[in-house]
């Protein structure tokens, strides 16, 4: 992978709260969304979402997208964390993930 030396990494986490009969639908929209993912869930609607991207930009349309969702009454931004693609290498090399892990975690 090619770096330009003013790449970032933007990560963060929504608290998301959904009308449990819409739960499903939006759990489907986050798997078929690239840069979001299920962290955890509550039965009754309540969702941690993380979001990854290269610009807040892309933080703030998976939020509107996330917010848009039929059944969804709330999205809250929890954590925002901004870092070079290296600080992020750096981090999972700490958390011990092998190079191979590592490479296939940044590509």
């Amino acid at each position: 992978m090619h770096e330009s030396p003013n790449a970032e990494i933007h990560i963060a986490s929504f608290l998301v709260h959904v009308r449990p009969e819409s739960l499903d639908a939006v759990l489907e929209l986050l798997e078929a969304t690239p840069g979001l993912e299920e962290g955890t869930r509550d039965p009754l609607g309540k969702l941690v979402v993380l979001a990854e991207g290269t610009s807040h930009q892309d933080l703030l349309n998976a939020m509107e997208l996330v917010e848009s969702a039929p059944g969804v009454l709330e999205c809250i931004l929890v954590y925002h964390e901004v870092m070079s693609p290296e600080e992020a290498r750096q981090q999972l090399i700490a958390k011990g993930q092998s190079e191979t892990e590592q490479q296939e975690a940044m590509s």
